[in-house]
């Protein structure tokens, strides 16, 4: 560990120097297959060609501008993600955490407008929403909270996957409901089609707005460009980042017609949000993720993954799950030991949880890449 550097988190003891779609090199020149993929971020891996030419050409325009002047990538990447989702407004920032601050900000106002001054949002158990105090407040595990006390207020927590303790927690107060499809921070853990579906029909009939975080299940992670449209049940409002940028921070919250007009002029601000060079590589990063056969091949390469999982035989597997490129290996033993050997052999991977390896690669990884991948963890593990 450097001295001065944040000790906020175990660094991995290997310094990459290049990378090339799936793979890693470090200084020695050693290989890895990143299964990690910056978390969830780098969606079209490393060294994409199109988007390091956009962004250099950027480069030399101009960096940063502020959004107080017009935006031509950041235009454009509005109106693409308007065409492939529900949304009708974008609103642009850094970050997953500051997406989801957004769209509580976003609730909270159409609650005191619109229902009474209703400010209370339920989250769910397990789940994860950013690392500002308003987020982790919504994060409902107490292992985030044990610090931060007194913890923002107006937030419940309701059981995930039971529409019977969430009805239990609606009161007139209630303005909103954030949920993630998929529960990655948190386990990889999926909602049940049925559960997001009557958690819509009861928005709808208590006037409550739906808000899915989609930060780390969005931008084609799960075999759709967002794990909403996989799901058929479309919320009010989407968070969005990660792998937005195609690498470079960006993020941002989608609303929906019906929620449009409720921020005003000084609602929302950002000094770097919407980026023009992240904007560049967002452009590129959406055209190509959106494009009906990548998409297809994100699907394939999950099975495939998924299956070949299933296939090693050791009693420290538990459970494999999980959807696209969305993979949560959970095991008997514990996970940091195998994240520490695979290294050793080549392969990146990372442990969000005691006993859980979350696999989430980029989605330009080979099958076989995955085969190779698969194969080491297989021998770890036996």
């Amino acid at each position: 560990m450097i001295k001065g550097l944040d000790n906020t988190v175990n660094v991995y003891g290997m310094e990459p120097v290049k990378g090339k779609g799936a793979i890693l090199f470090d200084k020695s020149g050693k290989k890895y297959i990143d299964m990690l993929a910056g978390v969830a971020v780098n969606v079209l891996g490393y060294n994409d060609p199109d988007i390091n030419r956009a962004v250099k050409k950027q480069v030399d325009r101009y960096i940063h501008i502020s959004r107080l002047f017009a935006n031509e990538h950041q235009n454009e990447l509005t109106k693409l993600i308007i065409k492939n989702t529900f949304g009708k407004q974008v609103y642009f920032v850094n970050s997953g955490a500051e997406a989801n601050e957004v769209a509580i900000k976003l609730a909270r106002k159409w609650g005191l407008l619109n229902k009474k001054g209703a400010y209370k949002i339920i989250t769910f158990y397990n789940s994860f929403h950013g690392r500002t105090i308003a987020t982790l407040t919504a994060t409902a595990q107490e292992k985030f909270h044990k610090y931060l006390k007194p913890l923002s207020p107006g937030f419940v927590y309701a059981k995930f996957n039971d529409i019977n303790d969430v009805k239990k927690k609606i009161d007139p107060k209630t303005a909103a409901i954030l949920i993630e499809p998929i529960q990655a921070e948190g386990g990889v853990y999926a909602a049940d089609a049925g559960f997001l579906k009557q958690l819509r029909l009861l928005c709808d009939r208590k006037k409550i707005m739906l808000i899915f975080d989609e930060v780390q299940t969005g931008m084609g992670r799960t075999g759709s460009l967002y794990a909403y449209q996989g799901y058929k049940v479309t919320p009010d409002v989407m968070t969005i980042g990660k792998g937005l940028g195609g690498g470079f921070p960006l993020a941002g919250a989608v609303v929906s017609k019906k929620f449009a007009g409720v921020f005003s002029l000084g609602d929302h601000g950002t000094t770097m949000g919407g980026n023009p060079v992240a904007c560049v590589a967002g452009n590129i990063a959406v055209k190509k993720v959106a494009n009906p056969a990548f998409l297809k091949k994100v699907t394939e390469k999950g099975k495939f993954l998924m299956d070949e999982l299933k296939k090693i035989k050791t009693d420290k597997i538990k459970d494999v799950r999980g959807r696209g490129l969305l993979i949560g290996l959970e095991l008997t033993v514990p996970a940091d030991g195998v994240v520490k050997e695979a290294m050793k052999k080549g392969l990146l991977l990372n442990s969000p949880k005691p006993n859980l390896i979350r696999i989430v690669p980029p989605l330009v990884i080979s099958k076989e890449e995955i085969k190779r991948a698969v194969n080491i963890i297989a021998g770890i593990l036996r």
